[in-house]
């Protein structure tokens, strides 16, 4: 080859090589710009809601999001932090890059002092750790301390966020699987709460007998994060109640007069919601701790015509349940020293959630106390009816006007006992509700312009049991101490009532579907770990070697290849 060929040659090449070099710079920059991502998943797991979409792009301030899940790792946490990185990252596109992301690692320390007087801080701030058993090589087990935690900063205020609550159903890969599909919900929530522009309002409805407000301040304290929540009676006024979001009857023990009723009813015609905690019988605490035995009769508190005709009846009865919680009872004889022992109380069933709803998807028992069933009824094909919580399959149905027996409760021969399954303790109705108040006068004293026939579309959850938002007050000598909602003094766990009255507030109050994110879905598609052991070392060396080989073929061809060029020339 001439030396005029050669130097055309590289002219040729330069010109390439530019060219490339051009296109390389144009696509980065076009790319850098441009967020384009597709999900060929069947469950849509890395495609953000339009909800959610939605919500973030109107974010009107940056935020900082502090991650907590650093450090050392273990397989199953690494994979949840990375895709809570995922998660910012996918939410951070279409809130103009406004979302911050900054890893802490509380394992950091060079000392063990520093480290506890981390862990310390953390958990003041009420960031509880997490002890994870991790699996090493050869079957060594470890012990590791994980905060699974973010915090989401803004100008104003900073919410926390747990990325994965511990849970005695799942463990290892099916809890951060779980965790994992609950991500956009945590976090479109948080940012939802940071970026709100009005403070929308819900009310406990007072006058009657409800439980007073020391009994369901957890339950509100819950709720303040989200709502002012208020307190107060009805009063003659029909559209007392409209500036309000959702209202909450909690265990009434009165009735309900026809003018409160009248308003209640009117509320939900104008597209307001309810949360109905009510008994359907009643019992004395105070003569079952005394003497052993109570009677037990039916609790009207003149509102089962209202239900009636929005599709539900509560049932005068109690129901047993052999999946309880615990009550201490004394056990030694009349003329022994007390001696108390924890007995299964049936008349204590720790409810179940549908997992198909997104109030009670991943939550854990719910604790219930004496509280009764629930038919749905009547010709209401427009609404639309779920259960939301249930006994087990060995529960009993106590009908009142009857006696409640501490001994007779322990001496019972379970399986001729319990018979009966399934029994639905809290429904969610939601659709267009018909009036009770249609062809009928408003009652006398109340001041309305006119009566409304049937409901905007809106929606109303009714428990068949007050106490299930009734948090305890115990006397010590400090004063009057609050009992967490759900606490299991027997077990010391809490079970999931707080979870459960927030979820049901949120829902009823959801105007913008970001509760429908609680029902995302994420198929578990495990790895078999026994052909992975047996066939680690063959992948080691096909994915070590097999580069090698191809990059050796590579050059052996291009070498080849330009030798023939330079020969034939």
């Amino acid at each position: 080859m001439n030396k005029q060929g050669f130097i055309k040659n590289n002219s040729f090449v330069s010109r390439v090589l530019c060219l490339v070099s051009v296109i390389v710079v144009l696509v980065l920059i076009f790319t850098k710009t441009l967020f384009l991502r597709l999900d060929l998943t069947e469950e849509g797991r890395y495609s953000l809601a339009e909800a959610s979409k939605s919500l973030v792009s109107e974010m009107n301030e940056s935020l900082i999001v502090k991650l907590y899940l650093d450090g050392d790792l273990d397989a199953n946490m690494l994979r949840l932090r990375r895709a809570t990185e995922d998660m910012v990252r996918e939410l951070n596109m279409y809130a103009s890059e406004q979302l911050v992301i900054e890893g802490y690692n509380p394992n950091g320390a060079t000392t063990d002092e520093e480290r506890y007087e981390a862990y310390a801080e953390l958990e003041q701030r009420g960031l509880r750790g997490m002890s994870v058993t991790v699996r090493e090589r050869g079957g060594k087990m470890s012990e590791q301390v994980i905060f699974p935690w973010a915090e989401i900063c803004s100008s104003r205020d900073t919410m926390a966020i747990c990325l994965m609550q511990p849970s005695s159903q799942k463990s290892g890969e099916a809890a951060v699987n779980s965790a994992i599909a609950d991500l956009e919900y945590l976090f479109v929530d948080a940012i939802r709460i940071l970026n709100r522009k009005e403070v929308r309002k819900v009310a406990f409805i007072e006058g009657h007998g409800e439980l007073s407000e020391e009994y369901t301040y957890d339950a509100s304290d819950a709720l303040s994060r989200y709502f002012q929540v208020d307190r107060g009676v009805i009063g003659t006024d029909a559209s007392v109640l409209d500036d309000y979001d959702a209202i909450i009857v909690a265990k009434p023990m009165e009735c309900y007069s026809e003018i409160d009723k009248f308003v209640i009813d009117q509320y939900i015609m104008r597209g307001g919601s309810v949360l109905w905690l009510l008994d359907g019988a009643q019992m004395s605490n105070d003569m079952l701790s005394e003497g052993g035995t109570t009677p037990l009769i039916s609790l009207d508190v003149n509102l089962n015509d209202m239900l009636f005709r929005y599709g539900v009846r509560l049932t005068p009865t109690v129901v047993e349940d052999m999946q309880c919680a615990y009550m201490p009872v004394n056990v030694a004889r009349p003329t022994e020293e007390p001696r108390f022992e924890p007995i299964p109380w049936f008349y204590m069933p720790l409810l179940q959630g549908s997992p198909y709803h997104p109030i009670t998807k991943t939550l854990q028992a719910v604790k219930a106390d004496f509280a009764s069933g629930i038919e749905i009824v009547g010709d209401t094909a427009g609404i639309r009816k779920e259960v939301l919580l249930i006994t087990s399959n060995a529960s009993h149905v106590h009908v009142a006007p009857s006696e409640i027996d501490v001994m007779g409760a322990i001496n019972v021969e379970p399986k001729e006992y319990f018979t009966t399954q399934y029994v639905p303790i809290a429904v969610a109705l939601e659709g267009k509700f018909e009036s009770i108040y249609k062809h009928r006068m408003a009652p006398v004293g109340v001041r309305a312009e006119k009566i409304v026939d049937k409901s905007e579309p809106t929606r109303m959850i009714v428990v068949a049991d007050g106490d299930i938002i009734r948090n305890d007050i115990e006397q010590h000598r400090e004063g009057l101490m609050l009992v967490p909602l759900g606490y299991d003094r027997v077990t010391h766990q809490t079970h999931s009532n707080k979870d459960f009255i927030v979820n049901a507030m949120l829902y009823l109050t959801d105007d913008e579907g970001v509760m429908q994110l609680r029902n995302r879905r994420v198929d578990l598609r495990l790895l078999n770990r026994a052909v992975v052991e047996s066939q680690r070392n063959m992948w080691i060396y096909i994915n070590t070697l097999l580069p090698i080989f191809l990059l050796v073929i590579f050059g052996v061809v291009f070498i080849f290849m330009r030798k023939h060029n330079y020969t034939k020339r």
